[in-house]
C-alpha cells in the first residue's frame, strides 16, 4: 500500500488506504485510519508505536481532558517508580541505610524490656502507620495498639498507649458511650455487654507462617508492658478480642518462663514453642540479628 495524499475534500477519509471514512486516530502520530489492517499498515510503514509521547509539548489551544488525564497518569507512574526504587535501593547495592535514631532508641528500649521488636521495610503500610515511640523524659514506651474484634469488621486503634496502662482500662475507654461511637458500640454489643474480665485477649506469635498461626493469651487485668514481655513484635501489637477461647482458632503457646514458674502441666490445647523446649534441655542455639528492612518469616 502506498501513502495517499490527503486533500481538503478527503480530510475525513482514511489516510492509509484513502477508500473509507476514518474511524480511528493514532495517539502517537495522529494518522487517521479506518480499520485494523490500516492501523497495522501505518505502524509498519512509519515505524510508529501507536502511543502518545507523554512528554511532548502540547499547545494550550490543544489541551483537553484526555491530555490532562494522560499527564496525571504519568505523574502517578513516576511516583510509584520512585517509591519502588527507594525500597529496593538497600538490597541492590550502595551503603546500608541507617536506621533513624528514634527507631534505634525504641528498639533498644524494647530489648531492655525483653521485647524483640522488628521493623518492616520503609514504604510498607504497617511501617508508615506505626506511631509507637519512646519518651526519653518519662522513660516510657507509648505503643500503637490495634484491637481486632473477632466475628466483626471492627478494628479500633490507639495511637499511643502508655506501657504501664492496663489492657482493661484501655478497653473501658473504647466501650465508654460517646456521641461519636454509637454505631461502633452497636456492632460490638456482644462485647461491651460482657464484663471486660470475661473477654479473651490474644496476641499472635511472630514471626509465624500463615498456615501455622499461634497465639499468646493475654491477661486483661495486666499492664501492656508486662504482657508484651518475652514476645516478638512486628512494628506494634495487634490484639485479638474474643468472647471465648477457641483452641482451633487461637492455638495458644506457652513461654519457657511461664512453664518453669508453674509446676502444673499446661492444658492439652496449649502448644509449646519449639525453641523454648530446646533451651529448657540445654541445647545451645544461635540468635541471629535481623537488619533493618529485613523480614524473616
Amino acid at each position: 500500500m502506498g501513502s495517499p495524499s490527503v486533500s481538503s475534500e478527503s480530510s475525513n477519509m482514511c489516510e492509509e488506504c484513502g477508500k473509507n471514512v476514518f474511524k480511528y486516530k493514532c495517539p502517537g502520530c495522529g494518522v487517521r485510519s479506518c480499520g485494523l489492517e490500516c492501523v497495522k499498515a501505518h505502524k509498519t510503514r512509519t515505524n510508529c508505536s501507536g502511543k502518545r509521547n507523554r512528554t511532548a509539548f502540547v499547545p494550550i489551544s490543544e489541551f483537553d481532558d484526555n491530555v490532562l488525564i494522560s499527564d496525571y497518569n504519568l505523574l502517578e507512574e513516576i511516583l510509584r517508580q520512585t517509591d519502588s526504587a527507594k525500597r529496593l535501593r538497600v538490597p541492590f547495592g550502595g551503603d546500608k541505610q541507617e536506621m533513624h535514631p528514634a527507631m534505634k532508641a525504641l528498639q533498644h528500649q524494647a530489648k531492655i524490656r525483653d521485647i524483640k521488636l522488628l521493623f518492616l521495610a520503609h514504604g510498607m503500610s504497617k511501617r508508615k502507620s506505626n506511631s509507637t515511640y519512646f519518651d526519653r523524659k518519662r522513660k516510657c514506651i507509648f505503643w500503637r495498639v490495634e484491637w481486632v474484634f473477632e466475628g466483626t469488621n471492627i478494628r479500633l486503634i490507639n495511637a499511643r498507649v502508655d506501657e504501664n496502662s492496663s489492657l482493661k482500662s484501655v478497653l473501658e475507654k473504647h466501650f465508654a458511650v460517646r456521641s461519636d461511637n454509637t454505631a461502633t458500640l452497636h456492632q460490638l454489643c456482644n462485647f461491651h455487654r460482657q464484663p471486660i474480665s470475661n473477654l479473651k485477649l490474644f496476641l499472635q506469635k511472630e514471626p509465624s507462617e500463615s498456615s501455622k498461626k499461634a497465639f499468646y493469651e493475654l491477661d486483661v487485668e495486666g499492664n501492656l508492658g508486662a504482657q508484651l514481655s518475652q514476645k516478638c513484635l512486628i512494628e506494634y501489637p495487634v490484639i485479638h478480642v474474643a468472647l471465648n477461647s477457641d483452641p482451633e482458632k487461637f492455638p495458644v503457646v506457652v513461654n519457657l518462663k511461664s512453664i518453669t514458674s508453674n509446676a502444673s502441666q499446661p492444658p492439652p490445647d496449649v502448644k509449646l514453642e519449639t525453641p523454648v523446649i530446646q533451651e529448657a534441655i540445654g541445647v545451645p542455639f544461635r540468635e541471629e540479628e535481623i537488619e533493618e528492612g529485613e523480614f524473616v518469616p
